[in-house]
């Protein structure tokens, strides 16, 4: 069975697990930084890291939200969406 997505739900992505889980990997992704030779690791530089992430994390999720903006307009004119295929077991 093939299925077309015509629109994305902003508001459903953005109140789902999906911020949670970009700002985990966004976190991880801070925290292997640490592992630079030159840093000296105290609690202000972990704040620092903390708060990179959480930057990361917005700026990612307002870009993801413009994304989704543009895909739901360009759907609404009448560009074809994204086609998945599904089987059923």
């Amino acid at each position: 069975m093939k299925v077309e997505i015509k629109k994305i739900g902003i508001a459903s992505l953005l109140f789902s697990v999906f911020p949670v889980a970009v700002f985990g990997v966004m976190l991880l992704g801070a925290f292997v930084e640490m592992f630079n030779p030159e840093v000296s690791i105290n609690l202000t530089y972990i704040m620092q890291l903390i708060i990179r992430a959480i930057q990361e994390t917005i700026l990612f999720l307002v870009g993801t939200v413009l994304f989704l903006w543009v895909y739901n307009l360009l759907c609404a004119i009448g560009i074809r969406g994204v086609r998945v295929e599904l089987e059923d077991k």
